[in-house]
C-alpha cells in the first residue's frame, strides 16, 4: 500500500486510563498539511505538531479536522489554529461547540488534502456527533474514539448510545479497509477482526447483563460487581456507564424494563 508515508502522528502528554499513553494527532499531507485531532493547547503540544509538520516537509498547517468533541481530540484545536491560521473543522451536528469553526462535515462529504481525499463517516455511539475519516484509495480510517489500539471504547449515556454505536461499528465492518488509525494505542493492522472484537465483545457484555439479571442483580452498581470481577475498582465508576448504555439499549428492545434504580428482564417480576 502506497502513500502512507505522508502520514504521522504526534502524541499528546495526556496519558491515563482513557487515554492509554496519550491522543495520537495525525498529520497527513506533503506541503500542506491537515491534522486529525487537537488534544492539549499547551505549548509544548502545539510546538511538538508544528515540528512534526516541518520534519514531514510541510511548508503550513492548512487543515484541522476533529473527530468529536471530547476534550482529549479537541481541546487544543483553536490553540492551533490560532498558531498557524489553519481552518478548523467539525461536525455540522456540533456547529459553533468551539466558536472558531471555518468548515463543517457530515456522512459522505469528501476533504481534500495536499495527497488524498477523506471520506466522513459519521459514527455515532461514543459521541453523538462523532465523525471517522476514510481514504478509499489508500483503504484507510481514522477513527477517532469509536475504534481504540487497544481496549475497548467507553459508551456514556445519554450522548453515548449503545444502539448506535454498534450500527457504527456494522458501517465500518462494510468499508475495504486495510489499515486502522485510532484516536489511542497503535496502529490497528487487522482492521475487520478489530471490527469483529468490537461487535462480539459487547454482545458479550449484553449476555453477562441479562445472565447478572437472572440471578438477581438489580442496579448497575450490583451488575458491575458481579461482571467486572478482574477490573480495579477505580475503573468501576467507568463501567458503570458501560453496563447503563447496555441496558438502555435492552429497554428500547423490549427485553428489560426499568423502575426507579431497579432493572428487571421483561419476562419477570419485582
Amino acid at each position: 500500500m502506497q502513500g502512507l508515508e505522508h502520514i504521522r502522528h504526534f502524541r499528546a502528554a495526556n496519558p491515563g486510563y482513557m487515554t492509554l499513553e496519550g491522543t495520537n494527532q495525525y498529520l497527513l499531507g506533503r506541503e500542506a498539511i491537515t491534522v486529525i485531532d487537537v488534544a492539549l493547547p499547551s505549548p509544548d503540544n502545539i510546538d511538538g505538531i508544528l515540528a512534526e509538520a516541518e520534519a514531514m516537509g510541510g511548508k503550513r498547517i492548512e487543515k484541522i479536522l476533529l473527530t468529536h468533541i471530547h476534550r482529549d481530540h479537541c481541546g487544543g484545536a483553536l490553540a492551533l489554529k490560532k498558531r498557524c491560521g489553519a481552518k478548523l473543522g467539525i461536525s455540522r451536528l456540533r456547529a459553533g461547540y468551539l466558536g472558531g469553526e471555518d468548515l463543517v462535515y457530515s456522512q459522505g462529504d469528501t476533504i481534500d488534502y495536499d495527497g488524498g481525499r477523506l471520506e466522513v463517516v459519521h459514527t455515532p455511539g461514543h459521541e453523538s456527533g462523532h465523525c471517522c475519516f476514510y481514504e478509499p484509495e489508500r483503504q484507510i480510517l481514522f477513527t477517532g474514539d469509536h475504534i481504540l489500539g487497544r481496549g475497548t471504547t467507553v459508551i456514556a449515556p445519554p450522548d453515548g448510545d449503545m444502539v448506535q454505536y454498534l450500527r457504527s461499528l456494522e458501517k465500518l465492518s462494510r468499508l475495504k479497509l486495510y489499515r486502522l488509525f485510532p484516536g489511542h494505542g497503535p496502529v490497528i493492522e487487522d482492521p475487520h477482526g478489530k471490527i469483529r472484537e468490537y461487535i462480539e465483545h459487547r454482545l458479550m457484555r449484553e449476555r453477562q447483563i441479562m445472565d447478572a439479571l437472572r440471578e438477581g442483580h438489580r442496579t448497575t452498581a450490583s451488575m458491575v460487581e458481579a461482571i467486572y470481577t478482574d477490573t480495579p475498582a477505580p475503573l468501576h465508576s467507568i463501567a458503570r456507564r458501560s453496563v447503563e448504555a447496555h441496558l438502555r439499549k435492552l429497554i428500547q428492545e423490549g427485553r428489560v424494563r426499568r423502575d426507579g434504580e431497579l432493572y428487571f428482564l421483561n419476562d419477570a417480576r419485582p
